[in-house]
Parts: structure tokens; C-alpha cells; sequence
């Protein structure tokens, strides 16, 4: 969706003052500054102004004097997604659009082109939390696993901060092990400027079986992350892949390199054919993140146990489209004590 920049533009003559009054007013928090033949030659925002006054400059002085005159733009006719592959790179939130004469045919504004509401998405989340944490003994003979402090905090608390950032507010617990212990700590999820549900598990239903406990309904693509995943991705830029592209499920991927510390033996017919010392295979592996689409969660059994993986094999086999989000970002499953640790390390050498 696109703005109509008219309420935007101002002619370079115009004072400071104007500009501010533009960037007070308008949807789109910035001035487009345009030559007396309409052509784009610069733009205002906040920080612009802030500067020109420590500068020495006034109110009334002309605002040509204060613009930034290599506005970044994008050509008439972007796509959604390389207008938010931009905004996302450059980490701005509004990207006026020009013709090839420069003129400014519209701006795009992050918030709307993702159609989030003061800064919200509409998509609801559900995180997994009901495993014992084996692995995690004796950590976890008193705690469950999502619950296990990293850097001052739980786990699942870094997990439900980093959605809360990119605008996610709709959560549903799934809990089981020690579930209560969660729900003290996050209650209804209001001292975490968000709405926590739960999702309570009489028994282990897996990755995916406890979906089926959700109220039916929500017409927008959902989000499925297990309780013991640490990562940097960006859970918007994920829910905008899986929406342009047509899918009915979106598994996210970490890339994975095995080394095999011997040389290894190749042979036929009982002869040596050859030997590839320590060779290295790369593998795409599964980073327990996904996202949904609406049709898919009439197809989870009521009540029984289903893993992600059988799940999304089910909607291969009868030809659903699966997209693969590969992440490049930090990740770690923290389900073991070396993982563990090493996330603690790196937390105690940021702090």
C-alpha cells in the first residue's frame, strides 16, 4: 500500500518550519523536498532538523539548507517484498517512490505495506513448552527447560521479547512439564506488553499435536517456534516470505557442517577404490521455527500425538506448497549442557 506523498512535498524554498509541520501531520513522517518542476531533490525528517538547528540555523530558514540531498529511493513498480528487503537493510521505515523523470509517485510505509496496526502484526504465535528437557538433567529435574535462565532471564522470556520487537503481540503457550511454573512467571502476559494464552497438555502431544487445542478460527498465517530456541532471525522478515509465496507451511532451515575427523574409506567389490581424508558435508537441518498457513490446522488430529516433520511430510505428499526460510542469523537449540553454556559465554562477553 502506498501513500499519496502530495501532503509530503514541499518546494525547496520553504521554511524549516513547514517542514516540521509536514512531519508533525502527515501519515508518513517525512518531508519530500521538490524542485519547481516537481522533481525529488531531497528529503527531511526528524534527525535532519535536530541537526540544522544545533547548527545554527532557524526556523524560517530555508529548508534546502537542512535536507538530505541523496534521499534513498526506489523505482515506481517495487515489489512489497524488495521495498521491505530495503526498509529491513537500511532500517528505515518509509521509502518515497519516483518515475524515471524523478518524480514521486508515492511513498511506502513499513507499517502498512505489513498491514500491522500502530506497530502490531495480527499474526498469533505459539510457542512449544512442554517438554521435560531430558537432556538438560539435572537442570531441569526442577525447572522446565524453557524456564532455564540465560543472561538474567529465562529462555522463553528472550523468546517472547525478540517476537514482542517485530510487533507480535497474540501468544499461545503450550505447556505440560512443570507448566505452572511458566504461567506464574508470565501470567497473562500484560507486564510483558502482550496477551499470553496457554495451551495445557494432559500429555506429551509433540511438535505439532498440541495445534489442535487452538480455537478455530484465526484467518492469518500462524507461528510455531519451540521454547528452547535462541535466535537472531527476524520473525517478520520469516512471515512475509511465507506470505508472498503462496505457501501453506514455511519450515525455517540452519545450515549444518558435519566433519568426519578420519579418512574415509571408499571401496567396491572389497578392493580400495580410494580414500577422502576428513571430508566435510554441509547439510540444511531443521531450526524448530515455522509458520502456518490457516488451511493447515484443520488436518491436525484432535488431541493425539503429531511431530512437525509428519505433519508437513503429510501436505508434501498431497502436493502443498512448503517453503524453506533459510536463516543466517545466530541460532542455537538449547537442549544440551555444551549449548548451554556456550549461549551463557556469549552472553556474560556482551555484558
Amino acid at each position: 500500500m502506498l501513500l499519496d506523498a502530495t501532503q509530503n512535498m514541499l518546494p525547496e524554498q520553504a521554511p524549516v518550519l513547514q517542514a516540521i509541520r509536514v512531519i508533525d501531520q502527515a501519515q508518513a513522517k517525512i518531508a519530500l523536498v521538490v524542485d519547481a518542476k516537481g522533481r525529488l531533490t531531497g528529503s527531511v525528517v526528524d534527525g535532519d532538523v535536530r541537526r540544522g538547528l544545533l547548527h545554527g540555523h532557524s526556523l524560517q530558514t530555508p529548508v534546502s539548507d537542512i535536507m538530505h540531498r541523496q534521499p534513498y529511493t526506489l523505482p515506481v513498480g517495487s515489489t512489497r517484498q524488495k521495498i521491505l528487503q530495503a526498509m529491513q537493510v537500511l532500517e528505515i521505515k518509509q521509502v518515497p517512490l519516483v518515475s524515471p523523470e524523478g518524480m514521486v509517485t508515492g511513498i511506502a510505509v513499513h507499517d502498512l505495506l505489513l498491514g500491522l496496526q500502530h506497530g502490531q502484526r495480527p499474526n498469533h504465535v505459539v510457542v512449544m513448552a512442554g517438554g521435560k528437557g531430558q537432556r538438560l538433567l539435572p537442570i531441569t529435574q526442577d525447572l522446565p527447560k524453557p524456564m532455564v535462565p540465560v543472561g538474567g532471564k529465562p529462555i522463553l522470556e528472550w523468546i517472547l521479547l525478540r517476537l514482542r520487537h517485530y510487533g507480535f503481540r497474540e501468544f499461545s503457550f503450550a505447556i505440560n512439564y512443570l507448566g505452572h511454573m511458566i504461567e506464574d512467571y508470565f501470567g497473562d502476559g500484560s507486564a510483558f506488553d502482550c496477551r499470553i494464552r496457554y495451551i495445557r497438555e494432559k500429555e506429551f502431544l509433540g511438535t505439532a499435536g498440541a495445534l489442535s487445542l487452538l480455537p478455530p478460527g484465526d484467518a492469518h498465517p500462524l507461528v510455531v517456534t519451540n521454547g528452547d530456541i535462541l535466535s537472531g532471525i527476524d520473525f517478520g522478515h520469516l512471515v512475509d516470505f511465507h506470505a508472498d509465496g503462496g505457501r501453506s507451511a514455511t519450515v525455517c532451515a540452519r545450515a549444518h557442517r558435519v566433519e568426519v575427523p578420519y579418512g574415509v574409506i571408499q571401496m567396491s567389490d572389497g578392493c580400495l577404490q580410494g580414500i577422502v581424508e576428513k571430508p566435510v558435508h554441509d547439510h540444511l537441518i531443521s531450526a524448530g521455527i515455522y509458520v502456518l498457513s490457516p488451511q493447515v490446522l484443520p488436518r491436525i488430529p484432535q488431541g493425539q500425538a503429531l511431530d512437525m516433520p509428519e505433519l508437513l511430510l503429510s501436505l508434501i505428499d498431497e502436493h502443498h506448497k512448503i517453503g524453506v526460510f533459510v536463516l543466517e542469523d545466530e541460532w542455537v537449540d538449547v537442549g544440551r549442557h555444551d549449548d548451554l553454556e556456550r549461549v551463557r559465554r556469549s552472553f556474560t562477553d556482551q555484558g
